[in-house]
């Protein structure tokens, strides 16, 4: 079993998928005409940049632990 010993980088791949399945459920309610396409898309995008930023946030902190 792989261990993830970061929270962060935990959290950024959680943000990321769940802003995937937004952005892709608001692509596939653009070509069924529904109401809250743009909230979708909204959604998933931002949570996909939360997602890169945790992570950037991680490999930061790793940088900067090094001695």
């Amino acid at each position: 079993m792989v261990t993830i010993k970061n929270k962060y980088i935990l959290l950024a791949g959680v943000c990321w998928l769940s802003g995937l399945a937004f952005t892709l459920s608001g692509a596939y309610g653009k070509t069924h005409q529904w109401e809250a396409t743009g909230t979708l898309l909204t959604i998933g995008i931002s949570a996909q940049a939360v997602g890169f930023g945790f992570l950037g946030f991680a490999i930061m902190q790793a940088v900067f632990r090094k001695k």
